[in-house]
């Protein structure tokens, strides 16, 4: 499957807060190329930013949807902090119109880092690359094992947990 990963960061990259220093090299990107083989993976890597979500701005939104538009492929999949995921895919159905039906837009992260010990991020990106492998069109949420509209979804700061808004 060809896709284009565009980087945002989160704690799914092990950025557990706005003033942490971020990593010099994606875990998520390196996690999928560890993969490529047995996945059957092509991708091409876009840094946008490495923030916690908390700090990722309107600016860093607006150059996301501009690369979602120079993407050549029509599946792209963004990991990104669980705090604002649903305000960044809101933004990006707002900003894309209806280029967004051309093509399957998936975010994806995780509560505990990639990489650590009990961390849900290789459930989170293995479910996130089945629903690429779909290619529902659109911009969608994949997280806890479920597919949500970013309208319809808010996380529950005191579980950690996503749930219907």
């Amino acid at each position: 499957m060809q896709f284009s990963l565009l980087e945002t960061g989160g704690t799914i990259n092990g950025i557990l807060g706005p003033e942490d220093v971020p990593p010099l090299q994606s875990r998520v990107e390196a996690w999928l190329r560890s993969q490529a083989d047995d996945l059957v993976l092509e991708f091409n890597t876009v840094h946008i930013c490495m923030k916690d979500s908390r700090a990722v701005t309107d600016a860093d939104r607006a150059r996301l949807a501009l690369e979602i538009k120079r993407q050549a492929t029509d599946r792209i999949l963004i990991p990104h902090g669980t705090y604002t995921m649903p305000d960044t895919g809101m933004y990006l159905r707002a900003q894309l119109g209806a280029d967004v039906q051309q093509k399957s837009i998936v975010l994806s992260g995780s509560l505990i880092p990639l990489n650590d010990p009990e961390s849900d991020a290789e459930a989170s990106l293995g479910f996130a690359l089945e629903v690429l492998r779909d290619k529902p069109a659109g911009v969608w949420i994949a997280m806890q094992g479920k597919l949500w509209d970013p309208r319809e979804v808010t996380k529950d700061t005191a579980t950690g947990r996503y749930k219907p808004a």
